[in-house]
């Protein structure tokens, strides 16, 4: 179970990374995922400016990368999401229903599984942003 994590936290961070069209100083990672869907998205930084966030749905028109080309590499975020939410059912764990990584470009690395499952509650998307963004 633990190397299957492992690959899988690898193959999201090596996705993330590939993303960002610039050099990064950290990223912060979400995704929630449950058994009607769900969705997936990071903020970044830069070394320059490491007090501002920026937010992965800007990349496309921020850095003019062709939409088509990021929906695929978020699919993608998505697709091994849902994989390691996979690997907690089919090991018998608890299913989250979503987690962050933080990696910094030191190699400094850090996971977080929440259990609470947000599309059941009453909260939009963006008060669960704000809920997140302040954990």
């Amino acid at each position: 179970m633990k190397q299957k994590m492992n690959k899988l936290y690898r193959e999201i961070a090596e996705t993330v990374n590939e993303m960002i069209p610039v050099k990064w100083g950290e990223f912060y990672f979400y995704a929630q995922i449950s058994e009607s869907g769900g969705g997936t998205y990071f903020f970044y930084n830069t070394p320059e400016n490491r007090q501002s966030f920026n937010y992965s749905v800007k990349i496309p028109i921020n850095y003019a990368i062709e939409k088509d080309e990021y929906k695929i590499n978020k699919r993608k975020l998505f697709e091994l999401s849902d994989e390691l939410r996979n690997v907690f059912k089919d090991n018998q764990q608890e299913l989250w229903y979503s987690f962050t990584m933080s990696l910094e470009s030191s190699g400094d690395f850090k996971i977080h599984y929440d259990y609470t499952n947000w599309l059941d509650t009453e909260y939009s998307f963006s008060d669960q942003m704000i809920i997140w963004k302040n954990k």
